[in-house]
Parts: C-alpha cells; structure tokens; sequence
C-alpha cells in the first residue's frame, strides 16, 4: 500500500528515509513522474542511465527500456525524487561545478576536450586470466580484481550480458568470477544506476565501484551532488570512453541475417575501427560503419564527453598499442588505486598517443554542437534542405541526424 513505510528504517549502517522525508513540491507544480516524462522521456533526452529508478524510496519505477511507473501511486503526488535524480534537465546549470566538485578545480584550456587529469598512459593486465576474456588490455578487470582482493569495494556495477545473446544489461558482481563473466564490450543500454538501492538495501553493499558510461558517470556525479541518501555507498567510478553506443536489436538482427538465426551468442568479441565493427566468431563479419551508424541512439548524438572526464580513472583503447588500454587518472582516489596496482606489477605500461585521444574527443565534441544545431533548426521549422544550407554541412548528414530527431 502506499505510505505504508511510515518510519525510516536501517541496512546495516545506512539510514533509509521514511516517505514522510520525501522531498516535497512547490504548491502547483507537476509530480515528479509526470514531470520527468514530460521534460526528459517524452522529449527522447533520456540517457537510460536508470538513476531515477533507484531514487524511488517505493520501487514504483521499474526498467521497460526506459523508466516506467505502470500506475498512478497516491505517495507519487507529492514526490519528486525520480525528478530530482534526472542529471539532464540540469545539465547546462551544473556544467562545470561538477567538474570542480570532483576534481576540484576547473580545468585549464590545455586540458580540452580530455578533462582534467594527472595522467595519461597506455596500459596492460599480466593475468592470463583477465587477458584470455577482456576486450583490450583488461586493465578495468584488474582494477576490480585488485579492489576485491583488498577489500576496498565488496561490490561493483558493471554491464553483463542478459541470456547469453550480447544484450547488456545492468548486474552486480561481488567477486572476480562476477567481473570476468561480464567482461568485453557490449552494444545497447544498459541502465547500471537501477541497481544502485538494490546493491545497498538487498545485497547489503557498503563500498561499491560503479562502471559504466559518461552518462552513467555524469548521472551519478549528479546523485552525489545533490545529496542522493545512497551515495556515500559509491566508493569508485570507472568510466569508459564513448565514442557512441549502438542499439541492440539491429545489431542483433543484422548479425543473424547474415550468420544465422541464434548466431549471435556463437560471437566470442564486437570491435569498432573507423570503417566498420568487427564480429568475430567463427567467421569474421565486417559490418560497414554506414550501416552501424544508423543503430546510434538518439541521446549519443547529443554527447559530447568522450573520454568520460567525471570518472576517478577514465579507461579506452583508441590511443594505445594493440592489446593494451588507454588509461586516464583524473581523481586523488584515481591515482591512489592505479598507484597501487602498478606498485604490485598488476600492469605493463607504455605512452599512449594523447594526440589521438584529444583528435576522436574533439570530433565527439563537434559532432554533438552541430546535432544540436539541426535539431534546433528543425523544430524552428527549416527543411533538411535549409539546414543543410544554414550549417554549410551535406544534406545527407543532415538526413541521419534527423532520423534520431
């Protein structure tokens, strides 16, 4: 029933707020749900971060490819959590001050459009282990591994893989079988912050690392700086580079178009160049980046952080010899942990190509300025063709952008 938790209650050593602390409206405003559908959902801005469904206190959110409240909960009338957590119709207020808060200082002009950092280097696992499963170097796998082993987390969000097909999908992993099992990378949303109440209140986590996304990362930064009750529980984030996502079911449906119905979980490794994605599996199936291009979400068009400037330790390949990973440390806790894993010879080391890494994030960068100028432009009511003319850009980019808009 609703309202029927009347009185906080404790996790371990958490404290829970009651439905009576929720946090109250303005006399006339819109319920939080209604109001996150409207600005956020409805408007296709959401980055499926899921942070929304953690922050409802009465689980009355659930994950059906975005946040959905199935009916209308009395205790939703005067609630505005699910809004409160959404980083996006902040975006523009925040920008910079979480950058401030985190790293603790605002970056300089030679540190565009990679954040701020104190290190950039190309790095390698020494686990047989971890390299037989990772996608490059396996250096986020020995992160875990080594944070597990010390104790220093005793939990972390990562994206598995749902049913075995490459769906990614949002799982807890409490120990190093957890972390290889959802190693490599996977195309689609997967919606990691949704665990965050799960991990804290039913798997009775207290330090966890969370690793996901630039909007998975800018989400949660946002949680902690508005003072979500869960997030002294977040211990680490590991961010990974994005180019941009993909959605699952094309790609799903492309590969087993030519492969083969069930084909797909026959696939051992997806990889991106700048031509095509890579599928390896018995056969090596090139998909050409044309085609790959049509399955970006809406919201990727729109991103302009590629190398996850908000994360402790930003982690890639693009920049790195072959097999290895680029690594960015950004944050004190950052340079703590990679100073340790380095310490116990964990990784091999090499200069990464930071020209590399600074040319894809500032392409990231212009490529989202100019989406959101055609999207500007057409809901002012230019033609695809005016655009076209007004940006000085080719019709047919203009088009693509468009099919998202």
């Amino acid at each position: 029933m609703d309202g029927e938790i009347k009185y906080g209650k404790k996790q371990r050593n958490r404290e829970v707020r009651s439905v009576d602390g929720m946090k109250s409206m303005k006399r006339g405003e819109m319920p939080g749900y209604e109001r996150l559908r409207s600005e956020v959902v409805d408007r296709k801005l959401c980055t499926f971060c899921g942070a929304c469904v953690s922050a409802c206190l009465l689980r009355h959110l659930e994950w059906a490819d975005e946040p959905l409240r199935r009916e209308k909960k009395a205790a939703c009338e005067e609630c505005s959590l699910c809004y409160d957590a959404c980083y996006v119709p902040k975006l523009q207020e925040e920008e910079g001050l979480l950058e401030e808060e985190v790293l603790g200082r605002k970056r300089r002009m030679e540190e565009e459009p990679l954040g701020i950092f104190s290190r950039i280097l190309a790095a390698k696992s020494k686990d047989e282990r971890i390299l037989e499963n990772a996608q490059d170097g396996g250096v986020v796998s020995t992160i875990l591994k080594h944070l597990f082993e010390q104790k220093s987390i005793d939990g972390a969000i990562v994206a598995g893989m749902r049913e075995g097909f490459w769906e990614p999908f949002p799982r807890v992993a409490k120990n190093f079988d957890d972390v290889i099992a959802s190693a490599r990378t996977k195309f689609g949303i997967s919606p990691n912050l949704m665990l965050v109440r799960d991990a804290v209140l039913e798997e009775y986590l207290d330090s966890i690392c969370i690793v996901g996304l630039p909007c998975h990362t800018r989400a949660l930064r946002h949680m902690q700086h508005t003072k979500f009750e869960l997030a002294p529980a977040i211990s680490l984030t590991i961010g990974l580079f994005c180019r941009e996502n993909y959605e699952y079911l094309p790609l799903r449906n492309y590969v087993e178009g030519v492969l083969g119905e069930g084909s797909i979980a026959e696939v051992r490794k997806f990889s991106v160049t700048e031509d095509a994605m890579l599928v390896f599996s018995d056969k090596t199936l090139s998909i050409p980046i044309t085609e790959v291009k049509k399955w970006v979400p809406r919201h990727c068009l729109l991103c302009s952080d590629y190398t996850n400037e908000l994360a402790d330790i930003s982690v890639g390949c693009d920049g790195s010899p072959d097999g290895f990973s680029t690594v960015i440390v950004r944050t004190e806790r950052g340079k703590s942990v990679f100073a340790a894993i380095e310490a116990k010879g964990l990784v091999e080391t090499k200069p990464a190509d930071i020209a590399a890494i600074r040319e894809i994030a500032e392409r990231k960068r212009r490529k989202a300025v100019q989406t959101k100028k055609i999207y500007d432009l057409r809901s002012a009511g230019l033609s695809a063709e005016e655009i076209a003319t007004r940006l000085g850009i080719e019709l047919e980019t203009v088009l693509h952008r468009l099919e998202k808009y």
